[in-house]
């Protein structure tokens, strides 16, 4: 019987002739593919170390700050006989406090600001020779808006940076933020009021701070937010219930508006202002049926590093001549229909990632008119080093 041929595979032989050429696997990177990889990976590596280094860095620099600005506070007590001198101390503090987080905004979280609004406002809202905003805006007004995210009170007050009023915002808030560590006390110093939420102990404080206000006719810019607080699940929640309550239709972005500290602003400050400034405030990259602060907060914008959306503002104003303040029922009614048109100007942008203007929409990144200003905080360095340099020399002159 023939024997069958036997079929011989040759094993490969490199070019050189000392050994076998071994190919890779089907489907395995190359070698330079695999460098490539171990190269992105290490790169992303370094971006994260990175990101949060500046991150860390923002937070130490801030608190640095506070604590340089508080004790800068703490030297115009002495001040305190003349409230002249001593506001104009106190107010200088949180000019540089505006200039501080204005700065740090500039430089970790960029931030570029669309701005338009109605007739009402038409005209007041600029271009300087410089290429900056300005905000040709009265001495006192009451502002209120709509409360997205954490960062919306450091855009308005940059607001009022460009008006050159960010030494005089009032801010009505919260009253557990007081007890934050250095933030707190700075906060008090600055003249903010601080609510728990419980009229018979809310009223007096309001009385108190309002009726000073109110005599002393000083450049003010009171800002509250009449929702209460920032629109989340939770928040959300709540506002379903309390429309249920009083028998009103909810809305789906915007909190039902409170309508008690307004109104005792506009009775107690009526005489003194003619202007309540409103403005409705949007940001891009969010989806439908999701919460702005789901998507933007200050960790991932200030630690993490994430690109800052488009802020978008809408201004307009009403004379207080014109709010029925003094009837309750008439001011609920007042301020619910003006909520109701900040839902359709939030559902035009939705729609259209614009609000509706009077004027083409003017762009300004949020930032200061020079940097150079970040050098008034320093100030507040000078003066902690100089009260320390103090109490270092009278420690040691003291006998043991």
């Amino acid at each position: 019987m023939t024997a069958s041929p036997v079929a011989v595979v040759q094993r490969p032989v490199s070019k050189s002739g000392h050994g076998p050429t071994l190919s890779p696997p089907t489907g395995a990177p190359s070698i330079g593919k695999k460098a490539t990889i171990y190269k992105h990976v290490s790169q992303s590596s370094m971006v994260w170390l990175f990101e949060r280094l500046k991150g860390v860095f923002v937070v130490v620099s801030f608190l640095t700050c506070a604590a340089c600005l508080h004790i800068q506070q703490f030297f115009g007590l002495p001040l305190y006989w003349s409230s002249r001198l001593y506001r104009s101390w106190q107010d200088a503090v949180k000019s540089s406090t505006a200039v501080l987080l204005i700065g740090l905004n500039q430089w970790r979280a960029p931030t570029t600001a669309e701005i338009s609004w109605d007739e009402s406002v038409k005209g007041q809202i600029k271009w300087t020779s410089n290429g900056k905003i300005e905000f040709d805006a009265p001495d006192r007004m009451v502002l209120i808006a709509n409360h997205q995210i954490y960062t919306d009170w450091i855009y308005l007050w940059w607001s009022a940076y460009t008006a050159r009023h960010h030494g005089h915002l009032i801010v009505i808030l919260k009253d557990a933020l007081k007890k934050i560590p250095i933030v707190g006390p700075g906060l008090v110093f600055f003249n903010w009021i601080f609510l728990s939420r419980k009229w018979e102990t809310d009223e007096v404080e309001m009385q108190r701070s309002l009726g000073r206000l109110a005599q002393d006719r000083v450049p003010m810019w009171l800002l509250l937010f009449p929702e209460g607080t920032n629109l989340t699940a939770r928040s959300r929640s709540m506002s379903k219930k309390w429309a249920d309550k009083v028998g009103t239709k909810d809305f789906d972005l915007t909190l039902i508006p409170r309508s008690r500290g307004l109104q005792f602003c506009l009775r107690e400050l009526a005489s003194t202002l003619d202007w309540l400034y409103d403005c409705t405030i949007a940001y891009d990259g969010i989806p439908p049926g999701v919460d702005s602060q789901d998507v933007w907060n200050l960790p991932n914008l200030y630690f993490e590093g994430r690109k800052a959306p488009t802020a978008h503002m809408h201004w307009r104003r009403f004379a207080v001549s014109s709010i029925p303040f003094e009837d309750s029922d008439a001011f609920d009614k007042w301020l619910y229909e003006r909520w109701a048109e900040k839902e359709q100007l939030l559902q035009h942008h939705q729609r259209t990632g614009k609000f509706p203007s009077s004027g083409a929409p003017m762009l300004a990144k949020i930032e200061l008119w020079n940097f150079v200003e970040m050098l008034q905080v320093c100030v507040s360095f000078f003066a902690a080093l100089a009260l320390w340099l103090v109490v270092r020399v009278l420690y040691r002159a003291l006998p043991l």
